[in-house]
């Protein structure tokens, strides 16, 4: 069968533009809240890190987070119409407009990456990886929570192939994921799966 073509970032712009306002109310904002929950049970931070949310929705993890321990927070998002809504419910978060491919921050800015939910809408994931080593400090880490579906995958990935507009790539089996960092100089400090949620923290393997 012969893929149809996806403009993927263009399919999520606009897709999460025409939620962005109402998104926690979303069944994508329900689901979401899951991932966030997750990462704020497992993850272990400092005060005042320096953390990025890359595919930040409307910035809520980022609250979640600064509300468990003050941090300098950013976040990016595909979305400027989600970008809008971040910037006016959390003011003191900065946060910019853009691909995951070509991050707008300076080298060396941050402490912790986080990816909730949205590693499965980058088209080129390699990319990003580059992009997120290039932002980190020295030691910084990078978060990955995705998407797991179990047993179905190849059959899920087909669906949203042929009928998402909603810029989905693909769901990752955790083989496949585990293989990518390794591949691309990550070494996995923590992993946990639990139910449908795939969740990692790397560092760079220098």
């Amino acid at each position: 069968m012969v893929p149809k073509f996806h403009d993927y970032e263009r399919e999520s712009e606009n897709f999460y533009d025409r939620i962005a306002s109402q998104f926690d109310h979303s069944f994508d904002g329900f689901l979401a809240s899951f991932f966030k929950r997750f990462i704020l049970k497992n993850l272990k931070f400092e005060q005042n890190s320096k953390i990025l949310d890359v595919g930040c929705a409307n910035g809520k993890l980022l609250a979640m987070l600064n509300d468990k321990k003050k941090i300098v927070g950013s976040g990016l998002d595909i979305s400027s119409e989600m970008i809008k809504v971040a910037k006016d419910q959390y003011p003191y978060f900065t946060f910019e407009q853009g691909s995951a491919q070509e991050i707008p921050f300076d080298n060396e800015s941050f402490d912790l990456i986080i990816c909730s939910a949205s590693f499965h809408h980058f088209p080129k994931p390699e990319r990003f990886l580059i992009e997120a080593e290039c932002l980190l400090r020295p030691n910084g880490r990078l978060v990955i929570a995705e998407i797991h579906i179990p047993f179905i995958t190849k059959i899920y990935n087909w669906w949203i192939n042929r009928f998402s507009t909603e810029g989905d790539v693909k769901v990752y089996q955790p083989k496949e994921l585990t293989e990518l960092f390794n591949q691309n100089g990550w070494k996995i400090n923590k992993k946990k799966i639990f139910l449908q949620i795939q969740y990692y923290e790397l560092e760079k393997n220098y």
